[in-house]
């Protein structure tokens, strides 16, 4: 049984930009989330417990408000098929429910198109495998050696990979780790390790020399076995989820419903709900909805 596909443009998996590993999980989480109908001012819930026990992480209050308020001030560098350069910010906002642990995610319009819909030119990548990755750049390189899984190659100029890792600045040509040891022992060898340890991509590399420097990089990608599947929706996330995109209550409302019924409740009275809708017997969702709760 394959585990969780999230999908992403490939623009984005070739786009230039930094994220902490805290930062990454972030973004895979509400990836998790998206659906192909889902409206224009959906937001994503994101449980920090769940998070954590997934990753098997321990971070702080602090810890992720600093992620969120980094991933709000990311901004993205993509270039378009039509020549125009597109500047945007992964998330546009992150809201903390009080006492609840839990972050709501509010997607950017123009960043929305790069995540849905996708027919052709999109990376896609198991989202447990992704999560388990300790170090930033490993997720990035798994991205990119993702998208190039059924080719079984990938061969990059080093400053292009660094470009990406955000490790070369093309403005300034500032260059991290111009030492190639020092590159390939704390990037490479890493991101190499763990990617082969926990993915499902078994992954070798090849340094390519123009004269004394190592210029490119030849990747042979080879799949791995699968690796044990994790289900990713902590059930009480997402029916807070639901009771607020769909069923329109108020958020305190929805933590309400979810205080006082069992999950299997609830469920139950949404689907009866559904039903009514479906059949134009309900006029307001919301209003309908709290009713039924008696919240």
């Amino acid at each position: 049984m394959d585990g969780k596909l999230i999908v992403q443009d490939n623009a984005i998996t070739s786009a230039r930009y930094e994220m902490n590993a805290l930062e990454k999980n972030i973004i895979y989480m509400m990836m998790a989330q998206l659906r192909k109908d889902d409206q224009a001012d959906t937001i994503y819930y994101i449980s920090v417990r769940e998070l954590m026990d997934k990753t098997g992480t321990r971070n702080s209050y602090d810890d992720f408000k600093r992620a969120t308020e980094q991933l709000v001030g990311r901004v993205l560098q993509i270039h378009r098929p039509n020549g125009n350069l597109l500047q945007v910010a992964m998330i546009s906002s992150a809201e903390y429910v009080v006492g609840q642990g839990i972050i709501e995610i509010g997607l950017d319009p123009k960043i929305r198109p790069f995540f849905f819909d996708l027919k052709q030119n999109f990376t896609a990548f198991q989202l447990h495998m992704a999560l388990s990755l300790d170090s930033k750049y490993a997720k990035r390189v798994y991205e990119m050696l993702a998208q190039y899984r059924n080719l079984g190659e990938l061969k990059v100029d080093v400053i292009e990979l660094k470009r990406r890792l955000y490790l070369y600045d093309d403005k300034t040509g500032t260059e991290q780790y111009k030492n190639w040891a020092d590159f390939e022992r704390r990037i490479l060898i890493v991101a190499q390790k763990e990617i082969n340890e926990k993915t499902d991509l078994r992954v070798t590399y090849t340094p390519v020399k123009m004269g004394r420097r190592v210029a490119s990089l030849h990747f042979i990608i080879k799949a791995g076995p699968q690796q044990m599947v994790i289900d990713y929706k902590d059930e009480n996330t997402a029916l807070f989820s639901r009771l607020v995109n769909d069923f329109r209550l108020r958020k305190e409302q929805a933590q309400m419903v979810i205080d006082r019924f069992s999950a299997a409740d609830i469920q139950k009275r949404l689907y009866d709900i559904q039903i009514l809708r479906s059949d134009n017997k309900i006029q307001n969702i919301g209003g309908y909805t709290a009713k039924s709760f008696g919240v």
